[in-house]
């Protein structure tokens, strides 16, 4: 944040200790005129928006109260709520299964049920708003629309500098991206030669772009999808949000974890703030339009733009208008001075990296601990460290007792570190502890351990863990070889009985593939090589090495915990039905016309549209090959054909719009124009749309026939035809051909 967007914010705020609702008030003051409010205004400020309503105000009034303490609503009350409320514009609100409707619509995130109500009921405050556009923006804040998508195995290279964590930005971008879509295919008025406006296609077509949890990458999509944006999107201009996405700029924070601005609470809008502690605490929003017109345009808003700072700058400086020092109590000062003690007189086997701490065992085996929330409410998260070079850690919990705020910080971890130091005899009353000691061998060790491995274990140590392995029956050491009938296979003992053994075999394989793609390295790690070089040197285990091999892998970047996909891809394979990807040029922009959602829904309905304005005798040409152009006689219009699927449609279209093949020349096919449309083409259209579309990812987007003109008559002569038509949407680049957007 800049300087300026803190002094706008207290500016904003006003001077002095004051209450929540004075600093709300002045904030409505001062940004009354601002472009952020007026978006939401009626054109006449003294109309009321509210035409008619379902119930009288004492029925609205028990409504709200019986929400409001939690209660189910009864059955007249819920069958009132869904006749809705008629407001100005012949547009029409009803709420049904805690979802709202507008003119039938489902908008796709939830609604403070209560505080759209209480707006509702309220005419002092809603006269002169467009409570439509407010309900639209504030129903449209669909936050996980964009979900990344991680791969099986991420390759170690993308984790230096932090490229592997996804963009804070995901969660804006995702719902003025959901709003974009809802608004364009529910409001906004469509061409003429289509039943819905194609902006919803290019808002689904960059979302799918933005799947990739690498944060650069999600950076320039972004970028590239609004610098070359559709012309259409100038239609929602007057929103002020939208220009600050057309000259969007990336993030230069740093990629910390930000949580959502507003958040509903027992129906209610509430806005997240900085407490005096520096904790966040959520405070009610009041049910004003204007700050509801206020807080909804910042935080469609990028973060990198004014608007997002300065909401940033309100949530930070919302208790604290001045900053202080915090003085740190006697108990904290005490604790934290207990734990340097502690590390300091452990500096052999304790070693600290900005806010990591590491743990070297009695065994060997490595614990990296760090303040933060763990499991079962724990102020710490304790990874083990299972390899390096490549880096690889695994989730570990010690502990399933509650914490108590009153113990602190540096005592709490003080208990953590000495208990891992002597993990070992930890493990007698750590149940997980003690399966991990047994099955995962010390850093650097293989699965299975030799005589030679043995030596640079400390002899007294690994005896004491035997004993204590063997008083619990359901364990064992699975990385010492102690018998042949625990570390052989159970389907060799059994050979030649039966064919439970081929069963078992079968089984055991399963079983190996997952802890081998859960617990293996995929290779030979650093850790590996330096052990088996000091065991052919007969050294000490070279834990210094392995020191600085930790202290390098957190200044490289930390890499995530692998997880194991291959029995959800398989349930996947068995349910989901096969679907056709839609074939892609990557070098084009993000959001392309030619490329996704759209190219179904923009080109190819342009190439029916063209085939229909053909007179009879005309012709146009199609390659027979991946990548060969269609060309039209009476049109410049051209299209890439990119596979076996859209010559398919194409040749569907002829068939339906009178075209017959009339020979080859070259790598083209032609077609020639010998009959008028069939009576049924527009219906066989939809029919063969749908079943193209259910192939597809698109099977839960609105229908791509909606985009398709009606069939018209066959012309005598070629007609004016509109200019996107004559635009030539090939993938080859031209001399005096514009980029296409």
């Amino acid at each position: 944040m800049s300087q300026g967007s803190h002094d706008e914010a207290i500016k904003m705020l006003g001077p002095g200790n004051k209450s929540a609702q004075k600093r709300w008030k002045s904030i409505a003051q001062i940004t009354s005129q601002s472009k952020d409010v007026q978006w939401a205004r009626l054109s006449d400020i003294s109309k009321d928006p509210v035409l008619c309503s379902p119930c009288t105000d004492e029925e609205l009034e028990e409504i709200k109260i019986r929400i409001s303490n939690g209660q189910r609503l009864s059955n007249p009350q819920k069958q009132q709520l869904q006749r809705g409320f008629q407001l100005v514009g012949d547009v029409h609100v009803s709420i049904a299964e805690g979802k709202m409707m507008i003119n039938g619509s489902s908008l796709p995130a939830q609604v403070p049920l209560l505080s759209v109500l209480n707006l509702l009921s309220s005419k002092k405050s809603r006269i002169g708003w467009d409570l439509e556009k407010l309900f639209i923006a504030l129903g449209s804040m669909n936050t996980a629309a964009i979900s990344a998508t991680l791969p099986h195995h991420i390759h170690r290279r993308f984790m230096r500098h932090n490229h592997i964590l996804q963009s804070k930005q995901k969660p804006g971008a995702a719902a003025v991206l959901s709003w974009v879509e809802w608004v364009s295919e529910n409001h906004l008025s469509p061409p003429e030669h289509c039943l819905i406006h194609p902006l919803g296609a290019w808002s689904r077509d960059v979302r799918s772009c933005l799947t990739t949890p690498n944060g650069s990458t999600f950076e320039t999509n972004l970028k590239e999808a609004f610098v070359h944006h559709p012309p259409t999107l100038e239609c929602l201009v007057q929103f002020p949000w939208i220009p600050r996405w057309m000259t969007y700029k990336s993030p230069t924070q740093v990629n910390i974890n930000r949580p959502w601005p507003l958040q509903i609470v027992n129906e209610k809008l509430k806005l997240i703030v900085r407490s005096k502690n520096n904790a966040s605490r959520k405070t009610s929003i009041p049910d004003n339009p204007a700050l509801w017109a206020l807080l909804l345009s910042y935080i469609y808003s990028p973060i990198s733009s004014e608007a997002g700072n300065l909401l940033y700058a309100l949530q930070y400086n919302w208790t604290n208008t001045e900053s202080t020092v915090s003085s740190i109590s006697s108990p904290i000062k005490r604790s934290i001075q207990f734990l340097r003690q502690v590390i300091d007189g452990n500096s052999d086997r304790i070693f600290v990296h900005e806010q990591y701490m590491l743990v070297i065992g009695r065994l060997g085996h490595f614990f990296e601990i760090k303040v933060g929330r763990g499991a079962h409410g724990a102020p710490f998260i304790i990874n083990s460290i299972d390899s390096l070079e490549p880096r690889s850690s695994t989730p570990l919990c010690i502990y399933d007792s509650s914490f108590h705020s009153s113990v602190p910080l540096g005592d709490t971890i003080v208990s953590v570190l000495l208990a891992l130091l002597d993990d070992v005899k930890t493990s007698t009353e750590i149940d997980s502890l003690q399966k991990y000691l047994c099955h995962h061998p010390p850093l650097g060790f293989p699965r299975l351990l030799h005589e030679g491995h043995l030596r640079l274990l400390n002899a007294s140590t690994l005896t004491e863990f035997k004993q204590i392995v063997n008083q619990s029956r359901d364990s064992r050491i699975r990385w010492l070889k102690e018998s042949p009938r625990e570390n052989e296979n159970e389907f060799e003992q059994i050979q030649g009985q039966n064919m439970m053994h081929l069963f078992r075999r079968n089984i055991a394989f399963n079983r190996n593939r997952w802890q081998f793609d859960n617990h293996r390295r995929p290779r030979t790690s650093r850790c590996d090589t330096l052990v088996e070089h000091a065991l052919a040197a007969d050294s000490a285990l070279p834990h210094p090495q392995f020191i600085e091999l930790w202290h390098e892998s957190l200044e490289k970047g930390e890499e995530g915990h692998m997880h194991n996909n291959y029995a959800h891809r398989r349930m996947l394979r068995e349910i989901v039905p096969p679907q056709t990807p839609i074939a892609t040029n990557n070098r084009l922009p993000t959001g392309d016309i030619r490329n996704g959602e759209r190219r179904f829904c923009e080109v190819f309905s342009r190439v029916w549209e063209a085939m229909m304005h053909h007179p009879i005798g005309s012709t146009f040409r199609m390659g027979v090959v991946d990548g060969g152009d269609l060309t039209f006689e009476h049109c410049h219009l051209g299209v890439p054909l990119r596979g076996q699927q859209e010559r398919r449609i194409i040749r569907r279209f002829a068939n339906l719009l009178g075209f017959v093949e009339n020979g080859t020349f070259g790598q083209r096919m032609v077609f020639v124009r010998r009959d008028h449309a069939r009576t049924t083409a527009f219906r066989d259209l939809s029919t063969f749309l749908d079943r193209v579309q259910g192939n597809t990812y698109a099977v839960n987007t609105s229908p791509w026939r909606w985009h398709y003109a009606q069939v018209v008559k066959t012309p005598t002569a070629i007609p004016a035809l509109r200019w996107e038509l004559e635009q030539d949407l090939r993938d080859s680049k031209r001399k005096g051909v514009p980029r296409n957007r």
